[in-house]
Parts: structure tokens; C-alpha cells; sequence
């Protein structure tokens, strides 16, 4: 372990990947990570955030808090090459920074700021929940739009609160919930429907009146594939988020494929880069891109660091990690007091009490600060 106090690991983003990754690493490694914000926040906090924003003082952490000897380079990745990284600091200034192993958790980019905001103070993002909060309450009619994990959750947090407002789920899919099981599917689907929630399904949002990227935007009307006219007070973007992954694009071009996934081998290391990781939604792992997954890339990426570090790169002294191919495991929260969980081998879990207790109620903030260690 001593072997390696010298050595320098720089991680860019500070993610659920990367701040993981950062607190393991740190104990025996130097490490910088590199972020646009002063903040971790814990992503499954979100939804509740939106209708109870002092849920936030708990899910954002700042890095100087959770990560208390990692240095905190405060800057966006423009790009990156085998020499580093350059990363632009405050007022447009860039600098190149160096190490001796570099990781790439950058994470996904969303249509606005409302699931992820980048380049603000922990403050800005706690003020941001309030006046979303206040906006969710003046509006009559809300859309949501995308039926993954998040819009379940945003429309289940919201209908819980405020059960009189008109909601409207629109998923271009067949279903909800497509990376978990259809009976998993069914049940968020029935219990969103109990409480009035209109769901629909096999047509995608063509066009809206308001501005997607303005989330404080207000009423408008939106065009569905199908021809519908959907009025609305507030617009709720939900959808998908893509690969944050431009940076590669200049110089490391070759290790993107066709969906801008970043190319690992089992080791996890970038294909055809040694002392370059990649871990997170950026991957091009066939897998659901759930924090589930998560811990169990982190240790296989920890592990490999610091043999890389130790100088046994050699493919026959690496960890591998085995991809999560079709796993239907994924918790949804479907406001404060329940749910539904696919857990393998156990299957689909209705019950509201184990819900509640494996996610409904906390929504995995105490898992996330116990880790941190920062309670």
C-alpha cells in the first residue's frame, strides 16, 4: 500500500462513480477530482427534492465534507488526452492537469438543470429546489415527460403530495420502466393510475411551446407523435440523459462507439489506453445504468488502480467485472410510502412496508453519507 502514497490519481467527475472511487482511492493514493461543482449530491434524492426542497440539506453534501483528503480541482473537462486533462476553471482560464492514472466518471448530460445542474455553488442548487418547489405548487396541470425510473418517481412524489393536480406521463415506449420487469412495470403503472395519474404510452412529446431547457418556463401546449394537444402548466423534462463523453472526441476518439459510450475491457480500463479509466453511465457495459451497479465497478476499478499504480498492468493480473447484462433489479419509489422493487432471485416486491424501508422513506441518503462517511 505505502508503495503507492506518491502516485497520483485524477478522477473527473464527481458522481455517484466518482466520489465512491475518490473515498476508496484516497486512503493509500493521492487523489484530485475534478468537478464543475462544489457539491455531491446523491441523484436518487431528487425527485422528493423537488416537492420537499429541505429534503436537500441532507442529499447535498459538499466535496470538502465528504471527501475531506481528496484535492478539489473546481472546472469543466474540455478535453481529454493521454497527458491529462484540460479543464476549464472559473472565468474561461484552463490549465492541463496531470497524473499518474486517470478516470473518467463524467457521468450523463441531461436536457436541463432540473435532475442535474453543473457549475453552481451547493447553495444555488438548495435555492433551485425551493423555487421549483413554489412552481410545482402554483401549477394546475404538470406534464411529465419519459416513464424511466425518474418520471415514475417525479409523478409518484408529486401525485403523493399533491394529490388534487392533473398529471400527465407520457412514455414513447411500449411500457414504463423498460429496464426492469413488465410485472414491476404494471404495479407503478397501477398505483400512479389509483391516484389519477394519465398515462401515455407509445407516443413521443414533437414539439411544446415553452422551452424545454427553461424549467421555470410556465404553460404551453406540447404536440405528441400521435396528434395529441396537451395543455400544460409546467413541463417536466424526465427523459433519458446521454453520455458526457465530448471531451474524448478530439484525441480519444477511437474509444467512443456509435452512442458516444465510452469502450472498457472487462478490466475497465479505456480500450487501448492503460493508464485511463472509465467507469459509470458513460461505459459502454451492457447493463442498466443504476446506481446498483455502481459499487461493484468501484471496487473492481479501485483494485486495478492501484495494481496499474504498483506497475502489474498486465491483463493476466487484473480484476475483471462482469457486466449486469438483462438484471431487472431496480427499486422505484413511488412517493414517501411506497413502491416497487424487482430484486433478484426474490422477483417483484409490492409490499409498501419493504418500499418504504429499502428506499420510499430515505431515498438511500443515509446508504450514501454512511459511506462518506460524513454522519
Amino acid at each position: 500500500m505505502a508503495s503507492n502514497a506518491n502516485k497520483q490519481v485524477v478522477i473527473f467527475g464527481g458522481g455517484v462513480a466518482g466520489v465512491q472511487l475518490a473515498k476508496n482511492l484516497s486512503k493509500d493514493v493521492r487523489v484530485t477530482l475534478v468537478d464543475q461543482n462544489d457539491y455531491f449530491e446523491i441523484p436518487m434524492a431528487a425527485p422528493r427534492c423537488l416537492v420537499k426542497p429541505e429534503f436537500a440539506e441532507q442529499s447535498i453534501i459538499p466535496y470538502a465534507q465528504a471527501l475531506p483528503g481528496v484535492e478539489l480541482v473546481q472546472g469543466r473537462l474540455m478535453e481529454m488526452s493521454t497527458a491529462g486533462g484540460e479543464v476549464q476553471l472559473g472565468a474561461g482560464r484552463k490549465v492541463t492537469i496531470s497524473g499518474d492514472v486517470y478516470v473518467l466518471a463524467t457521468g450523463s448530460l441531461y436536457a436541463n438543470a432540473l435532475m442535474r445542474s453543473f457549475g453552481v455553488a451547493s447553495r444555488e442548487r438548495k435555492g433551485l429546489y425551493r423555487r421549483y418547489h413554489d412552481t410545482i405548487q402554483a401549477a394546475r396541470s404538470i406534464l411529465i415527460i419519459g416513464g424511466g425510473p425518474i418520471g415514475a418517481e417525479v409523478a409518484g412524489e408529486i401525485s403523493e403530495v399533491y394529490p388534487d393536480k392533473s398529471l400527465t406521463l407520457l412514455e414513447v415506449g411500449p411500457r414504463l420502466l423498460a429496464g426492469t420487469s413488465e410485472h414491476a412495470a404494471q404495479h407503478a403503472a397501477a398505483v400512479l393510475s389509483s391516484r389519477g395519474v394519465s398515462i401515455l404510452l407509445g407516443e413521443k412529446l414533437e414539439s411544446s411551446t415553452t422551452s424545454i431547457e427553461d424549467i421555470f418556463a410556465g404553460k404551453g401546449e406540447a404536440t405528441t407523435s400521435g396528434g395529441r394537444k396537451l395543455a400544460y402548466d409546467l413541463l417536466i423534462w424526465c427523459a433519458g440523459g446521454r453520455p458526457n463523453t465530448a471531451y474524448m472526441k478530439a484525441q480519444l476518439g477511437k474509444a467512443l462507439d456509435g452512442r458516444n459510450r465510452i469502450k472498457v475491457g472487462p478490466d475497465l480500463r479505456v480500450k487501448g489506453y492503460d493508464r485511463i479509466f472509465a467507469v459509470g453511465d458513460i461505459t459502454d457495459l451492457d447493463e442498466n445504468k443504476m446506481a446498483w451497479h455502481i459499487t461493484g465497478q468501484v471496487n473492481v476499478a479501485a483494485k486495478n488502480i492501484r495494481r496499474v499504480l504498483r506497475g502489474g498492468g498486465q491483463l493476466a493480473t487484473l480484476a475483471a467485472y462482469r457486466p449486469q447484462t438483462g438484471n431487472p433489479k431496480m427499486a422505484v419509489t413511488l412517493g414517501s410510502r411506497q413502491g416497487v422493487v424487482h430484486l433478484p432471485p426474490f422477483g417483484v416486491i409490492r409490499s409498501p412496508f419493504f418500499t418504504r424501508k429499502a428506499k420510499a422513506e430515505h431515498m438511500l441518503v443515509p446508504k450514501y453519507r454512511k459511506v462518506l462517511r460524513v454522519d
